[in-house]
């Protein structure tokens, strides 16, 4: 089995990042990831027959509730998804007016949570 390298994370001064080879790379403002989440939860939604599994603890609603800003320091992320966002411009804005690199993490992050369990999106 081959060990894949983990990035870790961290937020200093209200900025967030994400540790490379070379260093930390800025994702951007925590309050702009927040802000592009649509607050401070984001509710994953899981069908009736996937929230049978066992392992799975919903909610009575087959949902669980995702804390941004606790994802945000306890995520690690594999080359591919660091080098993606390394590769978007921290400088240059979204017709939202958001960062790229800012909003391209948030909807990575919105594809693997909903990967989980959110069929309809």
């Amino acid at each position: 089995m081959t060990d894949v390298t983990r990035y870790q994370t961290r937020v200093e001064d209200g900025t967030f990042a994400v540790e490379t080879d070379d260093g930390w790379l800025e994702v951007g403002a925590v309050a702009d990831i927040v802000d592009l989440f649509g607050g401070e939860e984001y509710v994953i939604e899981y069908t009736d027959q996937q929230a049978a599994v066992a392992w799975l603890d919903t909610d009575d609603d087959n949902t669980i509730t995702v804390d941004v800003r606790e994802t945000l320091e306890t995520m690690s992320y594999t080359d591919d998804f660091v080098s993606n966002l390394a590769s978007t411009p921290v400088d240059e804005e979204t017709t939202e007016g958001y960062p790229k690199r800012t909003a391209l993490y948030v909807s990575l992050m919105r594809e693997i949570l909903d990967s989980k369990g959110n069929p309809e999106e």
